[in-house]
């Protein structure tokens, strides 16, 4: 039997306490294929590309939420969902989403640059 894949799904916190209320979950195990997308084309200057970032995010990234219109009906969570957003809130949710994605990988002993850590720091010798 093989390792199997899975999604990790997490809730991202927020700075502000009034988004913090919010309930937003994310996929934190990623494809390689779709991370490196989004770094890509959030870091372009190219609108279009930006946009299809935000679009990916809302598809592969983003799992569940509780936002609603300003009607109170609920907002999908999904690439389309994503985009009808204000653009501050959307921008809130990528970065707790980044700052979650940096956390995860320091708990499981990644650093952010995805090297891990050396068998020097892991292993532990006789003046420890």
């Amino acid at each position: 039997m093989g390792y199997r894949l899975d999604t990790a799904p997490q809730k991202v916190n927020f700075e502000d306490a009034l988004l913090d209320k919010m309930e937003v979950v994310v996929d934190t195990q990623l494809p390689l294929s779709v991370f490196f997308d989004l770094q890509l084309q959030m870091g372009s200057e190219d609108p279009k590309q930006m946009r299809d970032a935000c679009v990916l995010f809302g598809e592969k990234v983003l799992m569940s939420w509780d936002v609603q219109d300003d009607t109170g009906n609920p907002i999908e969570a999904s690439g389309k969902g994503f985009m009808s957003l204000p653009m501050t809130l959307a921008m809130e949710i990528l970065t707790a989403w980044a700052n979650a994605a940096g956390k995860a990988g320091k708990v499981q002993g990644i650093s952010q640059n995805g090297i891990s850590q050396s068998v020097a720091e892991l292993t532990p010798t006789a003046t420890q």
